[in-house]
């Protein structure tokens, strides 16, 4: 049975800072956009442990905007247990759905010990960042490669945390938002994770849905990913007199 961290009935945008809903269930978050992940990594991690982090996103979400000052007095804040303490720290300025994992990262001193990126290469990458010394050009990992390979990549000797972010399947042309990959290569990127569910803490999963051509689209991806995760969301995504919704 999964949680509902939090929820709005009325989905506004969102963007950086905006958090709309969160649901957890067993190691998978479930959220809007990822500025969330940071507070649900925290919850899963052992301290004691090397980790790896595997990001499939179409950005590399590597911002290290945010000074060690603001992070060391918000740090109980980030870390600690009440999601409502974490959503007084997200803002333009705060914690973001684009400097979180450098944020994780300096607050959490040689815990990340690797670092894979599979994206569409949108953003500033690791270099001139916490991540560059955990980070190399044969850790950026080529779209067509992350089905067949990933669960050779999460290796066994740390544990891992995986990020997902759905507009990775998302691509844009002409202005127009279109699905770039196939339901076939999703389910494939799904069961190659599965192969090694064992060596993964937390999987965080974002919709995104102002890079993915709006709420519907980005549901309708979610809706795979849950399937073959075998993730229960309680809710569903509706559009009624023009709004939308949660249901």
């Amino acid at each position: 049975m999964g949680v509902e961290i939090y929820k709005n009935r009325d989905l506004k945008e969102s963007g950086c800072d905006k958090v709309n809903f969160l649901y957890k269930e067993d190691k998978f978050y479930v959220m809007d956009n990822h500025l969330c992940a940071i507070w649900c990594w925290e919850q899963q991690i052992n301290p004691e442990n090397q980790y790896g982090i595997f990001h499939i996103d179409r950005h590399y979400d590597l911002l290290n905007n945010l000074s060690d000052s603001f992070l060391e007095e918000n740090r109980n804040a980030i870390t600690g247990t009440s999601f409502e303490n974490f959503l007084t720290v997200k803002g333009v300025s705060g914690i973001r759905f684009d400097n979180y994992i450098d944020s994780f990262n300096r607050l959490h001193t040689n815990m990340l010990s690797k670092a894979y990126y599979c994206t569409h290469k949108d953003g500033n990458d690791w270099h001139n960042t916490s991540l560059e010394s955990v980070s190399s050009e044969s850790q950026n990992v080529d779209i067509w490669d992350l089905p067949n390979n990933i669960d050779f990549w999460i290796d066994s000797s740390r544990r891992w945390i995986i990020n997902i972010d759905i507009d990775f399947f998302f691509q844009v042309a002409d202005e127009e938002c279109y699905r770039f990959f196939t339901n076939q290569y999703i389910k494939n990127v799904c069961n190659s994770i599965k192969e090694v569910i064992d060596r993964i803490d937390v999987i965080t999963i974002a919709l995104s849905p102002e890079f993915c051509g709006g709420w519907n689209k980005s549901f309708e991806v979610l809706h795979i990913l849950a399937e073959e995760f075998n993730i229960q969301i309680p809710f569903q995504y509706k559009k009624i007199h023009g709004e939308s919704l949660l249901v």
